[in-house]
């Protein structure tokens, strides 16, 4: 149960403007354009919030657009993110729309995390698709026809001729 002061609510038809710092759990379900750092975000679907987050737990149903950086996040199906995500784990339900730059939070992988440039040396090899294709094909042989299929399909017994 929560005690008092420890949940916010931007109620619908609500605008807010400016920063928010050191909240426990907000809920948003009007208009926010701000700076907004707590434990747990939740934007409802007919929630709008423009700006910067970070949180440990963000659940996004309305609509986000800005910078987030959370430990965890869920989109649910009526969720629309856009700008850039970064996380360490993400849930997207079905339906969910994102069209930002995400990037994960792998444990340990710093010098990615801030952005460094990779050195040519450190670039994994992709291999060519369609060369791979090429060869898993010459090994597979030639392919019958459709004429070949039926005519070695004929059941024995029934041959007219």
């Amino acid at each position: 149960m929560d005690k008092l002061g420890n949940k916010t609510i931007i109620g619908a038809g609500a605008k807010f403007t400016g920063t928010i710092i050191d909240a426990r759990t907000i809920e948003i379900h009007g208009n926010v354009n701000a700076d907004l750092t707590a434990d747990k975000v939740t934007i409802g679907e007919k929630g709008k919030f423009d700006g910067a987050v970070s949180a440990g737990l963000v659940v996004v149903s309305g609509e986000y657009d800005g910078v987030m950086e959370a430990g965890s996040i869920w989109a649910t199906a009526t969720a629309r993110i856009s700008g850039k995500v970064q996380y360490n784990t993400l849930q997207m339900d079905r339906g969910a729309a994102l069209n930002c730059h995400v990037v994960h939070n792998w444990v340990g992988d710093t010098k990615n995390q801030h952005g460094a440039q990779t050195n040519e040396h450190e670039l994994a090899v992709v291999p060519d698709v369609d060369a791979m294709e090429a060869v898993d094909l010459e090994k597979a042989g030639p392919v019958s026809s459709k004429n070949e299929k039926k005519s070695s399909n004929k059941k024995k017994g029934h041959n007219h001729g």
